[in-house]
């Protein structure tokens, strides 16, 4: 066979997994816009107010804490689906790359799974504490039944804080890990099951902490505003492949500084 047809075939063998995130990030899609639809008022940004009290009650409200509670850890569990494991694709492509080459006899899509449930994992662990603090803002009607922010301060707060980690050590640290998988794979690699979910883990932890505020400002522009996710979404993709020099997380570290001090000005000033 040519360089061509084993290519072909590489491609043949590797399209279930393609065709399995693709149905994994479409279906969580689907049901953010279900829960948009479903919920008036969910995707629509609702005006920064300068006091929580101005929010009415709504039915939401009335909850017991742990359906509340598990109804914002689904939530954001299927958000960070939807909008991290398209930002993933690259490492994922290269990791089952590398897994053919290591295991050319092996079919890469069970192992890949497994790497791409690590990965889900450490996004998963993120939601736990993305719901209750959801929920504890909720409770002090910080930000409305609908997940938007009802304090101007609450708001400004968030995105200053958002800005100012764009151009922190630990930022640039683990987006470098998240730009460069192969150095990722090449101090990380372990073979098998375990090690693929191991791996997926780490690359998740990696990108978590690096893009963990960014996902905070969602509790500003409001939490299922999907317009935001999916600007959100394209933003973290780009900063994920675009070349250091453009500065892409500066940047955006300056837009949300601004815009957190344009709101907060209108507040405290």
């Amino acid at each position: 066979m040519n360089d061509r047809s084993l290519e072909l075939v590489a491609k043949l063998r590797n399209a279930p997994i393609w065709i399995g995130l693709a149905v994994i990030v479409g279906l969580s899609w689907l049901y953010l816009f279900h829960m948009s639809a479903t919920m008036p008022g969910m995707t629509s940004p609702m005006p920064v107010m300068t006091s929580p009290m101005a929010m009415p009650m709504t039915a939401p409200m009335t909850r017991a804490a742990p359906i509340e509670l598990l109804f914002n850890f689904v939530m954001w569990s299927v958000m960070m689906v939807a909008m991290m494991v398209p930002t993933a694709v690259p490492a994922i492509s290269l990791f089952t790359t590398l897994t053919s080459w290591r295991h050319p006899s092996q079919d890469p899509t069970a192992t890949t799974a497994v790497y791409v449930s690590g990965y889900i994992a450490a996004w998963v662990g993120y939601s736990v504490f993305a719901a209750l603090a959801q929920w504890a803002l909720t409770r002090t009607m910080l930000i409305s039944p609908m997940g938007a922010s009802s304090s101007g301060t609450v708001s400004a707060l968030i995105l200053l804080a958002a800005g100012a980690f764009q151009f922190t050590s630990l930022k640039d640290a683990c987006l470098t890990q998240c730009r460069s998988p192969l150095a990722f794979f090449m101090a990380e690699w372990r073979d098998g099951s375990r090690g693929a979910f191991v791996m997926g883990l780490r690359q998740g932890a990696y990108c978590v902490t690096c893009c963990w505020m960014l996902m905070a400002v969602m509790f500003a522009v409001g939490v299922m505003n999907l317009v935001a996710m999916a600007l959100l979404t394209v933003f973290l993709l780009a900063e994920k492949l675009a070349p250091p020099a453009w500065h892409i997380s500066r940047a955006s570290g300056v837009v949300l500084i601004a815009w957190g001090a344009w709101i907060g000005a209108g507040i405290w000033l």
